[in-house]
């Protein structure tokens, strides 16, 4: 099968997106599928280039169906139109490498799938338009993937008289997230301190802000709590200022927040094996964003081993080995009562490691792909 994903981040990008997409165009090339991937083009990347068997294609575009796109859009839609895919697999909505193709969908011959990762802003008035137009292209897909029946995916089906899609979750490279630990502790200077980790980019839906209240209210009942935020940064998108090298995001003022704070680290561009060891060898890994989907932290977590506490976003509360809170001062004392009871956390992180292994295996998560994209495959054909 020529299978063609579309997601707006890829590696060398560091996201959610990035590393589900990646996860599955590997593995699926593996399997002796050719696959592609169009996704951002970013400072220091080509153009194109094939990572792992991947074919990548990277395009300057920027902005969503919303507001407007702007560079080689025409580029990249006739990429994607004018070759023979058999599947046609779009990641996430609100940005343009989905937005760019609405127009085209009709005219595509490949099977088409789109995949939800989460929506937001169903509310606001300005996306009323959008969404219009983007479920009236989701009734032509041949296929609509959520991560669960929990998400705001469901609702925006039910608003619009979609068909539920179907539930394929997010998975976890489950062989990596149990390798011998690699003492992290001791090159990061953490010790033998109780830690917290969250594993999120520098925006401000990520809830760093409140990270950092945590931080600090904790530390006044454990004052050897060591913090870490590992994630990276991105371009500011206002009036193209990253261009100049303008960070954007909540960079800054976690920079800010962290000098006048003690005890919070930040870890930017950290390495995905100092990334994993931290997640291993943390006591609690925190989810403190206001909005997400599934979060990739979450699984990976339960892969390590690893107890979280999240606050209730997205579908985390269908996830086992965390407690699922419904603000930062319930959060505050479930973090204080798992990190005075170690038995708890060790209970805790076995039952997330038994449900990683039962649902979010990457290889059995690829395969639900695959055999959803050949039993579209083989309804067109017959």
């Amino acid at each position: 099968m020529r299978i063609l994903f579309t997601a707006h981040s890829y590696p060398p990008d560091v996201s959610g997106i990035s590393e589900v997409v990646s996860q599955l165009s590997r593995r699926l090339a593996l399997r002796g599928h050719e696959v592609h991937v169009a996704t951002q083009l970013r400072a220091g990347t080509a153009s194109f280039e094939i990572l792992d068997n991947v074919h990548v294609h990277r395009f300057a575009v920027t902005g969503n169906g919303a507001f407007g796109m702007a560079g080689a859009v025409r580029e990249y839609v006739t990429f994607v139109t004018d070759s023979p895919w058999d599947t046609i697999v779009m990641h996430c909505a609100q940005i343009w490498t989905t937005d760019a193709l609405l127009p085209y969908i009709s005219a595509l011959p490949a099977a088409k799938v789109f995949v939800f990762h989460g929506i937001s802003a169903l509310t606001d008035p300005a996306y009323q338009q959008y969404f219009g137009r983007l479920a009236d292209v989701l009734r032509k897909m041949d296929a609509v993937v959520s991560l669960s029946d929990l998400v705001e995916d469901t609702r925006f089906c039910n608003a619009f008289g979609l068909p539920p899609p179907t539930v394929i979750p997010n998975g976890a490279d489950l062989e990596c997230w149990v390798k011998e630990r690699q003492g992290i502790r001791k090159r990061w200077q953490i010790g033998d301190r109780p830690w917290l980790v969250t594993v999120s980019n520098h925006s401000p839906l990520k809830g760093h802000k409140g990270f950092f209240q945590l931080a600090r209210e904790v530390r006044r009942e454990i004052p050897q709590l060591a913090a870490t935020i590992i994630g990276c940064n991105y371009p500011a998108a206002k009036y193209n200022l990253g261009t100049l090298g303008i960070k954007g995001g909540c960079w800054y003022r976690c920079c800010v927040q962290s000098g006048l704070q003690r005890g919070v680290d930040l870890r930017q561009g950290a390495p995905r094996p100092d990334v994993i060891a931290a997640v291993q060898e943390a006591d609690i890994l925190i989810c403190s964003s206001s909005c997400e989907a599934s979060p990739l932290s979450i699984i990976e977590s339960m892969a390590a081993g690893t107890p979280w506490v999240s606050l209730d976003v997205g579908c985390v509360r269908e996830n086992a080995g965390g407690l699922v809170v419904r603000s930062l001062d319930e959060m505050r004392s479930a973090v204080l009562s798992l990190l005075r009871d170690a038995a708890a956390r060790r209970r805790l992180g076995s039952q997330g490691r038994a449900r990683a292994v039962a649902k979010h295996d990457w290889n059995s998560v690829v395969s639900q792909h695959e055999d959803l994209y050949n039993r579209i495959c083989h309804t067109m054909v017959s």
